[in-house]
C-alpha cells in the first residue's frame, strides 16, 4: 500500500494504518537507532513509539503534510533522532574538573579603580563634545531620571517616542566614539 493511501486512512482514524506503520517501519528504525546514536534496545523502542505517536498526531492535526514531507521512514527518523537528542542533552551535565588557584582569583583594587576613572573621564569627555540635543536628552534622561515624555515636553518634541529613538541614537554615536 502507498505511503499517500495510509495517511488518508490515518486522518480518518484507521488504526489498520497506524498498526501496519507501526510494524513496517519498526525493525529498521530501532536498528538505526541503536547502531548510530548507541542506545539501548529498550531506549530505542520507547523512542519508537514516541516517534509514531508524535507522527500520528501530526497527521491527525494536519502539520505533517505527506508532499512536503521526503516519506513516512525519513519523517519517523527524523522524530526518534531528535527525541534522543533532546533527552542526552537533558541528562548531560557539564563540570569543570580544573583547579582555581587563590591568585587566580585576586582582583587588584587599584587598577580597577584607575580603569573606572579612566572610562568615566572618556565617557564624560564624549558627552560633552557630542553637543545637543544628544547631551541635553542624555543629562535629563539619566542624570535628572525624567522620562522619555516629560523630556519631549521641556524639549519641545512630538512625542516620548521621538525622545526614545533619539536617545538610542546618541548612544550609539557614543558607543562608536568610545571604540
Amino acid at each position: 500500500m502507498s505511503e499517500s493511501s495510509l495517511i488518508v486512512r490515518l486522518k480518518r482514524g484507521d488504526q489498520q494504518a497506524l498498526e501496519q506503520i507501526y510494524s513496517d517501519y519498526r525493525q529498521s528504525f530501532i536498528a538505526y537507532i541503536t547502531n548510530t546514536h548507541n542506545c539501548s534496545q529498550d531506549q530505542a523502542v520507547d523512542i519508537y513509539q514516541y516517534a509514531i505517536l508524535s507522527f500520528y498526531e501530526n497527521v491527525v492535526d494536519g502539520s505533517f503534510e505527506e508532499m512536503n514531507a521526503a516519506g513516512i521512514k525519513t519523517y519517523l527518523y527524523s522524530i526518534g533522532k531528535n527525541k534522543l537528542l533532546g533527552d542526552l542533552r537533558k541528562k548531560t551535565k557539564i563540570t569543570f574538573q580544573g583547579k582555581f588557584n587563590d591568585d587566580d582569583l585576586i582582583v587588584d583594587d587599584d587598577d580597577f579603580e584607575v580603569n573606572k576613572i579612566e572610562k568615566y573621564d572618556k565617557v564624560k569627555e564624549i558627552i560633552s563634545s557630542i553637543g545637543d540635543p544628544c547631551k541635553r536628552i542624555l543629562e535629563l534622561f539619566y542624570f535628572n531620571k525624567l522620562s522619555t515624555d516629560e523630556i519631549a515636553e521641556i524639549m519641545g518634541y512630538s512625542s516620548g517616542n521621538t525622545v526614545k529613538n533619539l536617545k538610542y541614537k546618541c548612544i550609539q554615536r557614543i558607543k562608536k566614539l568610545i571604540e
